[in-house]
């Protein structure tokens, strides 16, 4: 009995230390951001945090009642009859980036109609869906002029880790994770300490496929979304914009990528109107990326939102 107190009473003394040890402590904080719904993480609403990048910068991130992130036009919750919605995972949501350097807080700023922003970090095809299908349930009244979805090839991986949530044991085990993940920084340590052993090696993260197959669960998530999108009378243009992800080993653009191509000739098929940003990075003389993560930076968003101006323009 004694032994046990006695290891308790150590776990919830490091439970505190770790309290203020920054990087840890924004981790558990960065979840805390996430609110669970049966299956998916949104983003809860009215927010207002600073979170550390692995370069020690920082960055900040706001949401408002609808649990959207904020662009200049909906930052205090005002709806509008017709408006410009974003979908999809880190990329539309402006992972690691100030709320004002996403692409569509930027889109908001150059264009005259109202910029929404849907986008949540880690969502899958069927997340994606569900976070479009919820705000169209919200903002009853208002027409989607044109609905853009920034495509992200990590929805391979994430459709796949998606699909497991018909199982019931994998379906609360996540739950129990991110329980955890949002209430004690013992927890959250555990994996920064892995991630930190990885960067210091200057090990990046895998790239999740080099390839897919023509039946990958994702295409048949797609088809579904894309058949739900055209079926919808509020929704007048869909464009996709498909962007290079980072070539891990030399850090620039991979646009020779066999899965962005394949994804990019699968709505192409599908007569998806596409904006396609590979040349602009490519061609870029600043890196668009953050080297340590991968994630697009400031200055590969702007690429986007030039991209995205130039093809309004011609709408």
């Amino acid at each position: 009995m004694r032994f046990i107190l006695i290891f308790f009473s150590f776990l919830l003394f490091l439970e505190f230390f770790l309290r203020f040890q920054e990087e840890i402590f924004l981790i558990t904080q960065y979840k805390k951001i996430h609110c669970r719904t049966e299956i998916d993480l949104f983003l809860c609403p009215n927010i207002q945090k600073q979170f550390k990048r692995f370069d020690n910068s920082y960055w900040k991130i706001s949401t408002n009642s609808f649990g959207e992130r904020i662009t200049s036009d909906t930052q205090d919750s005002r709806e509008f009859l017709e408006e410009i919605w974003f979908i999809g995972d880190s990329i539309s949501f402006g992972y690691l980036v100030d709320d004002e350097f996403s692409v569509p807080y930027l889109l908001n700023t150059k264009q005259q109609i109202p910029v929404r922003n849907l986008g949540v970090d880690s969502l899958g095809t069927n997340g994606i869906y569900r976070r479009l299908h919820l705000s169209l349930q919200v903002h009853k009244k208002t027409k989607i002029q044109t609905l853009i979805w920034i495509y992200n090839t990590s929805d391979f991986y994430d459709d796949e880790k998606e699909k497991l949530f018909d199982q019931f044991f994998y379906r609360n085990a996540y739950k129990v994770h991110h329980f955890l993940g949002s209430n004690f920084n013992l927890y959250n340590s555990l994996f920064w300490l892995k991630r930190k052993i990885i960067y210091q090696n200057e090990l990046k993260v895998p790239e999740i496929h080099t390839e897919v197959s023509d039946d990958h669960i994702t295409f048949t998530n797609i088809s579904y979304l894309v058949e739900y999108i055209k079926k919808n009378p509020r929704i007048k243009n869909f464009v996709i914009v498909i962007y290079p992800g980072m070539d891990l080993k030399t850090k620039r653009p991979d646009i020779k990528s066999k899965v962005t191509q394949k994804i990019f000739d699968f709505f192409k098929k599908h007569q998806i109107t596409i904006v396609d940003v590979r040349d602009a990075f490519f061609l870029s003389q600043q890196s668009p990326y953050f080297e340590f993560d991968g994630h697009p930076n400031e200055v590969g968003y702007q690429l986007i939102l030039l991209s995205l101006i130039d093809f309004l323009k011609q709408k």
